[in-house]
């Protein structure tokens, strides 16, 4: 298993020729996330590659050349037994991301996946910050003491967790 982080100019064709690459070593595209930020494509990526073909699939994502790539081995993980979504809304704030994930950690979940943005609230036009995460973990949370814990850091602060079913 192959972890790829990709950084680059973004260009029409870019994924096209990442995946050309993949199928000519037979190797499958697990998963992967990809996005524009800033006028960047960034990502990553998991690749399942025969130990054979992996030296040949690595010298030629590398002779790309217009991307910034790092590639490690990565290992199957059993992961987490509970899953939980969570969903933190509130006014923008240096430090809220710190803040919330200190609470999250705290609670023994781990970040499974975030994405995070802000936008404009459609009345007032006060930035607001939005957190989506997927948290793991190996044991049981208790969810309203979280839940608290979480709308503590800040009185507008809207947090919705729930079991993830998935």
């Amino acid at each position: 298993m192959l972890l790829i982080t990709l950084n680059g100019a973004d260009r029409p064709g870019l994924v096209q020729k990442l995946s050309d690459i993949v199928a000519k070593y037979h190797a499958n595209w697990e998963q992967s996330r990809m996005l524009h930020l800033s006028g960047r494509f960034v990502g990553i990526l998991e690749v399942h590659v025969l130990e054979d073909k992996a030296h040949g699939l690595i010298k030629e994502l590398r002779e790309l050349g217009d991307l910034e790539l790092t590639i490690a081995e990565g290992s199957v993980d059993p992961g987490a037994a509970h899953f939980y979504q969570l969903e933190v809304v509130g006014a923008d704030a240096p430090g809220i991301v710190s803040d919330v994930f200190a609470v999250v950690a705290g609670a023994g979940a781990n970040v499974e996946s975030l994405n995070t943005g802000v936008e404009a609230a459609p009345d007032s036009g006060i930035i607001l910050f939005r957190a989506r995460a997927r948290l793991g973990a190996s044991i049981s949370i208790d969810l309203a003491a979280l839940r608290s814990e979480l709308e503590a850091i800040s009185d507008d602060l809207v947090v919705t967790l729930d079991v993830d079913s998935e």
